[in-house]
C-alpha cells in the first residue's frame, strides 16, 4: 500500500485538488453574494484602486486586495460620489450595495472575479498541506490529510468566498509550519521565513495576534528542553560564556526580532492602502471607531500617528486590531438550540463541531485520541518527563500542531462571539492532519495480513462515507450537517448566520420560483449578500434615459417579489423567510417588543431552498 501511494502521489494530489475546485466552483457560480462580502469586495477594489483604507478598516487588507486585484480586469463604476464614500465613517456596506447592484455593474461577474483568487487560495492551500505534511510525517499521512481537507464540507462552503476565514487557515498553518521548523533546527534562515509567515497571517486576519504569545511560550520550551543553539549565530553571543544565559539571549533576540520584523513587514504592506488616504477621514474613522472613554488613550495616539505619512500605516493597523477586541467584547446576536442571545454560548463551538464535521472524521479523532490517552498512561509515571522531553525536541511539528488546537480552541470557546464553525479554521486542518498521523502509524502497527486487511478495509469504507457525504451534500455546503441531525435540511433548528444562512440561496430561491409558475407573487424577508430587487424587478431610469443608481431605482410592480418583515405581522399566501430572519426575530420580539414569526416558525414548508430559505404557503 506504501508503495501504491508513494507510485501515483502526484496523480492522487492533481486529482483532489481538481476535484475541490470543481466542486467549489459549482457551488460558487450558484451562491449568492453573503453578508461579509458586501464589505470585502468594495473595501478590496478600493485598496488597489484608489489607494485609500476609509472602508472596512476591522479586517487587514491582503485577502481583500487578491480579490480587488481580479475586478480591474474589467470596467467597473465605484460609487466614489456617494455620501457612503464622500461623507460617511467607514459607509462600507452603503458602497457595497451601491457598488455591486444599484450603479449598473453586473453583480454576478463581480462575484465570479473577486472569488476566483480566493479558491486558488484554497488550492495553494491544499498543495501546501501536502507538501509539508509528507515531509514531516510521510507520504501516507500527507495524501489522507489532504482527502480531508479537499472533501471537507466546510472549507468547500467558505473556499470561494470573499471572506478572511480561508486567508487566515492557510497563513496560521504556514506560521505554524515554519516556526516548528525553526524549532527543530534553530537558524536565521529558518527564522526569517517565519517571520514572513507571521507577518502574512497578520495582513490577513487580526486574531493572528494571538500566535505571538504562542510563539514566546513555544521559545520558553526550547530554552529548557534544547542544550545549545550551536547553528544560531548572533552578534554578540559569542561573548556570553554561560550555556544558559546564552540560550536566553539568542532566544530573547530572535523572538525580538520577529515581533519588530513583523510590524515592519505589515507598515511595508499596509503603507499603498493608506497612500491616497486623507489625515483628517483617518481621524474621523479613528474617533467613530472607538467611541467608548476607556479608549481615550488609544484615540489621541492614533490620531498623532495619522497625520505623518511615515507612522499613517501603523495607525490604520492598530486601529484594526483595536476594533476586533472591542467587536469580541460587544458580543453579536446568536441563535443556537432554541436560544436567541447577543452574548456568547459556551457550547457552541464544540457542537458546532460535532454536528458541522463528517462522522467519519469523528470516528476516527475518537480513534486517534483512544490510542493517544491509552499510550499516555501505560508508562510509568516517572518516565512522563522524560518523554515530554523528548517530545518536545524530536517533534516540534506536532507539538506546535497539538498545542496550538488546545490553545486556539480554549481562546474560543471562552470568547463571546458565535460567528459559525469558520472561525475555527485555523485549526481543523490542524486536526485532520493529526488525525491522519496517528491513524496512519496505528494501522501501520498490525502486523498480520489479516489485521492489515481488515484495517484498510475499515479505514476505505469511513473514506467512502466522508466523501459520499460531501457530494451528497453538493452544492449546500455551507448548511452542511451531519447525519446526527438528518442533515442540513434541519440544520436551523441549531444554527443560522454563517453555520446555515449566509445569504447563498437568493439566486436558486429565483430558479425554485421559475420552476413554479403557480407562485405569481411571494412575500420575502432575505437574509444576506444578495440584493432581492436586482434579480426579480425591473431598473429605472431617469428623464434623460440614465439609469437610477439608488436602492429605489427599482420597478418591482408586477413583479413576483415583494419586500416583507417580520415587523409586518402574520399575512397568507407564499411568503419565504431566511432562517436567521426567522430564528432571530424571537429576540427582538422578547427584547424590544417587536412581532415574531411565532406564527410562522413551526408550520411545515411548503419547500427548503438550499436549507436556508423557507418557503411557506399560508392558508
Amino acid at each position: 500500500m506504501e508503495s501504491l501511494l508513494e507510485n501515483h502521489r502526484r496523480l492522487i494530489v492533481g486529482s483532489l485538488l481538481l476535484l475541490t475546485f470543481f466542486l467549489s466552483l459549482g457551488a460558487m457560480t450558484e451562491d449568492s453574494a453573503i453578508v461579509d462580502e458586501i464589505a470585502h469586495i468594495p473595501a478590496g477594489y478600493s485598496y488597489v484602486n484608489f489607494g485609500d483604507y476609509r472602508l472596512n478598516p476591522e479586517h487587514p487588507p491582503l485577502i481583500k486586495d487578491l480579490s480587488g486585484l481580479f475586478l480591474k480586469l474589467v470596467p467597473l463604476r465605484f460609487p466614489t460620489d456617494h455620501p457612503s464614500w464622500t461623507t460617511d465613517v467607514n459607509g462600507q456596506w452603503e458602497a457595497g450595495w451601491h457598488f455591486l447592484y444599484h450603479y449598473g455593474n453586473n453583480a454576478d461577474l463581480m462575484l465570479l472575479l473577486a472569488r476566483l483568487p480566493i479558491l486558488l487560495l484554497a488550492l495553494i492551500f491544499g498543495w501546501c498541506l501536502y507538501i509539508f505534511t509528507r515531509k514531516n510525517f510521510g507520504t501516507a499521512p500527507a495524501l489522507l490529510t489532504l482527502f480531508f481537507y479537499a472533501l471537507s464540507p466546510n472549507f468547500l462552503a467558505h473556499n470561494h468566498l470573499v471572506t478572511t476565514d480561508l486567508g487566515i487557515a492557510l497563513f496560521t498553518f504556514l506560521a505554524l509550519t515554519t516556526f516548528a521548523s525553526f524549532l527543530a533546527k534553530p537558524t536565521l534562515g529558518r527564522l526569517f521565513w517565519a517571520i514572513l509567515a507571521l507577518a502574512a497571517a497578520q495582513a490577513a486576519k487580526f486574531s493572528a495576534v494571538l500566535l505571538l504569545p504562542f510563539f514566546l511560550v513555544h521559545l520558553g520550551f526550547l530554552l529548557f528542553t534544547r542544550k545549545n543553539l550551536a547553528r544560531l549565530r548572533i552578534w554578540g553571543s559569542e561573548k556570553i560564556k554561560t550555556p544558559t544565559l546564552k540560550k536566553t539571549y539568542l532566544l530573547a533576540t530572535c523572538y525580538a526580532a520577529m515581533v519588530i520584523l513583523m510590524i515592519a513587514t505589515v507598515w511595508i504592506f499596509y503603507a499603498p492602502h493608506t497612500l491616497n488616504f486623507p489625515p483628517e477621514k483617518q481621524i474621523e474613522l479613528i474617533n467613530t471607531s472607538l467611541p467608548h472613554e476607556k479608549f481615550q488613550t488609544v484615540r489621541s495616539v492614533l490620531s498623532e500617528l495619522s497625520w505623518n505619512k511615515v507612522t499613517q500605516p501603523l495607525s490604520q493597523y492598530i486601529l484594526g486590531v483595536a476594533m476586533v477586541f472591542g467587536r469580541v467584547a460587544g458580543g453579536n446576536t446568536t441563535y443556537f438550540l432554541g436560544q436567541v442571545s447577543n452574548q456568547s454560548f459556551k457550547w457552541y463551538f464544540p457542537i458546532s463541531y460535532l454536528l458541522k464535521t463528517p462522522i467519519p472524521l469523528l470516528l476516527l479523532l475518537c480513534l486517534a485520541l483512544t490510542i493517544s490517552i491509552k499510550n499516555l498512561f501505560k508508562n510509568p509515571i516517572r518516565t512522563y518527563w522524560q518523554k515530554t522531553k523528548s517530545f518536545i525536541a524530536q517533534e516540534p511539528h506536532k507539538l506546535v500542531y497539538l498545542t496550538f488546537v488546545l490553545y486556539y480552541a480554549g481562546i474560543s470557546v471562552a470568547g463571546n462571539l458565535n460567528l459559525g464553525i469558520r472561525h475555527l479554521f485555523p485549526i481543523l486542518p490542524l486536526i485532520e492532519l493529526l488525525v491522519a498521523v496517528a491513524i496512519v502509524k496505528f494501522f501501520a502497527g498490525f502486523e498480520t495480513s489479516i489485521g492489515k486487511k481488515m484495517a484498510a478495509g475499515f479505514l476505505a469504507l469511513l473514506l467512502f462515507w466522508y466523501g459520499a457525504g460531501t457530494l451528497l451534500a453538493y452544492p449546500n455546503f455551507l448548511s452542511y450537517h451531519n447525519e446526527s441531525i438528518g442533515g442540513g435540511k434541519n440544520a436551523y433548528w441549531y444554527f443560522t448566520d454563517s453555520n446555515v444562512d449566509w445569504g447563498q440561496d437568493l439566486k436558486r430561491l429565483g430558479v425554485w420560483l421559475t420552476a413554479h409558475p403557480e407562485v405569481e407573487r411571494i412575500k420575502l424577508d432575505y437574509f444576506g449578500g444578495g440584493e432581492p430587487k436586482y434579480y426579480f424587478c425591473h431598473r429605472k431610469y431617469d428623464q434623460n434615459g440614465l439609469l437610477v443608481r439608488t436602492s429605489s431605482g427599482y420597478d418591482c410592480a408586477g413583479s413576483v417579489y415583494q419586500e416583507w418583515h417580520s415587523k409586518n405581522g402574520p399575512t397568507v399566501g407564499w411568503i419565504a423567510v431566511s432562517v436567521t430572519f426567522l430564528q432571530n426575530a424571537k429576540f427582538y420580539a422578547e427584547r424590544f417588543n417587536e412581532p415574531d414569526y411565532d406564527w410562522l416558525r413551526f408550520q411545515k414548508p411548503y419547500a427548503i431552498i438550499g436549507n436556508s430559505i423557507l418557503v411557506y404557503r399560508v392558508r
